[in-house]
Order: C-alpha cells, then sequence, then structure tokens
C-alpha cells in the first residue's frame, strides 16, 4: 500500500531548502534538489520507511534499482545528484537532532566504504564533439532561423557561454567598443564574474538585432526576449534556448549535440611541448 510522506517530512524539506535559497543557490539547484528528495520519499511510501529513521540498508535498496544494468537505471549524473541532495538533508536532520546518524555515508567512513571511493562509482563520458562536416551541416539548419536564434548561437560559441548565461545576457553587459560581454557573477555556475570576447564577424548581426529592438521601443534590458503571443517582449527563458538547439539537432541529425556542446567546441588549444634546446 502506497502511503504519502508525512507532512512533516515535507516541512523539512521545504524548511532545508528555503535555508538553501537564503545561502544563495541557484533556484535551478534548488529544484533538483527538491525533485531528488521527492524521489527518494516516494521510494520510503513505498517501502512503509520513515525517512527520518531509514537505515544504511534503506539507502542500499533506494540505490540499487538505479544503477546501471538494473530494472530501472538512472543516469549518473542523476544518481549523483540525488545521493548529493539526500546526503545533505540528512546533515540538516542531525543538525536539528532529529536523528544521530547519516544513514547515507560519505566515502571514507570507517565501517562503511573504503577510503577514498565513492558510494556508488562515477560515469563520466566524453562529449559529443561533431567534425568539419557534421558542424557545417549543423549550421546550414541554422542558418535558416531567425536573427534573434542566430545571434545566439554565435554568442554562445564564441562566448562558451552555458545557456543561462546566454539567455541572463541585457545590453548594458557590452563593450561595444572592445567587443566585450560581461558575464555578471549572479548568472554563472560558479558565481564568479568573467569577461569574454566575441568575434568581429558578430557585429553587423548584433547590431542589426539592436536596431530590431529599437524599432520595438527597448533601449536597455535583457538582450534576448520571447516573441510568443503569451510573453511577448519578456526575457527569454533558458528552455526557449534549448528547444531551439534541440530543434536544429533534430534536423541535422545529430541529437547528441546540446547547448553544452558549444562550450567544449571552444575549449583552449593545449600547449605546445617545449623543444629541447638546440645544442652548440
Amino acid at each position: 500500500m502506497l502511503i504519502p510522506p508525512n507532512e512533516h517530512v515535507l516541512l523539512l524539506a521545504e524548511r532545508w531548502l528555503k535555508i538553501l535559497s537564503d545561502l544563495g543557490r541557484a533556484q535551478a539547484t534548488l529544484t533538483a534538489y527538491r525533485n531528488a528528495l521527492r524521489h527518494y520519499f516516494a521510494f520510503c511510501s513505498q517501502h512503509n520507511i520513515e525517512p527520518e529513521k531509514a537505515r544504511f540498508e534503506d539507502l542500499a535498496a533506494y540505490i540499487s534499482p538505479q544503477l546501471p544494468g538494473m530494472p530501472f537505471p538512472a543516469a549518473s549524473a542523476t544518481l549523483q545528484l540525488r545521493l548529493s541532495a539526500i546526503r545533505l538533508w540528512y546533515d540538516f536532520l542531525m543538525h536539528l537532532d532529529l536523528c544521530t546518524v547519516n544513514p547515507l555515508p560519505r566515502s571514507g567512513t570507517p565501517g562503511m566504504l573504503s577510503s577514498g571511493r565513492g558510494l556508488v562509482p562515477r560515469v563520466v563520458k566524453l562529449p559529443r564533439i561533431p567534425d568539419d562536416a557534421q558542424w557545417q551541416c549543423f549550421l546550414y539548419h541554422a542558418a535558416a532561423s531567425p536573427l534573434r536564434d542566430r545571434l545566439m548561437l554565435a554568442l554562445t560559441y564564441y562566448g562558451a557561454l552555458r545557456r543561462s548565461e546566454i539567455t541572463s545576457l541585457s545590453i548594458d553587459d557590452f563593450d561595444f567598443a572592445h567587443r566585450l560581454i560581461r558575464i555578471r557573477a549572479e548568472t554563472t555556475k560558479s558565481r564568479r564574474e568573467r569577461i569574454v570576447c566575441y568575434s568581429p564577424a558578430v557585429v553587423p548581426v548584433l547590431a542589426a538585432h539592436l536596431m530590431q529592438m529599437k524599432r520595438t521601443g527597448i533601449v536597455r534590458g535583457a538582450l534576448f526576449r520571447s516573441e510568443s503571443d503569451r510573453n511577448q517582449g519578456a526575457p527569454l527563458s533558458f528552455w526557449t534556448w534549448s528547444k531551439t538547439v534541440r530543434k536544429w539537432t533534430l534536423e541535422s541529425g545529430m541529437p547528441d549535440i546540446s547547448t553544452h556542446t558549444f562550450r567544449h567546441l571552444r575549449l583552449p588549444p593545449l600547449p605546445h611541448p617545449a623543444l629541447p634546446p638546440v645544442p652548440n
């Protein structure tokens, strides 16, 4: 019989998330943690486990179906995120003296894990990097898109921008004279500001986009805005940008490309190895 999580547990979860919000955690992080706890609480309900009284054996039973080769496998990154959220939540319960031991131990915990190894192996896949022909095919399909989307692609590529960074750009972030963009700290994953540049080839596209915005009366604020009837003129969400890139990937036959691929394409080249000195 499925028993929904009691209200007390849900309130504890929201109380913890409120603290993280007050500490400046990004909204996307809070949403991911909330979804992770809901997934865990659903498991506890199915197995009549009170989350505050869960044991290490209960967490092992929760993890097992999500491992590769099991009936309900989860992506490595998804599983790691869920475990991080659950572990931190139990740390919060220990702080409140609601439990004495964290049932989800960290690596190196005596009696539980071998020193230096995580509870679940982390699987790291190499990013998909298109070759020249594939990249040209992708650009061919992107070239037929509206001016706004083509400009977003160019700035994302030259600035190696994350999707949250490109959609958060403001007109005031640009130094047009020196072709520089200030990526504000509050929009970055690391909460560190940085300056990126863009190619001279982007200048006419950027100028045309700004001219379009000026004709609609927009001269300040968000650089990229929604064109839908429901959110006309509102700052563009990163979900819209993800859908745009997804459309290009499907049209070009490269579904493995994502908004993050452009960051990998702009990795700096490796330094040349030092040559030995020429003998006299």
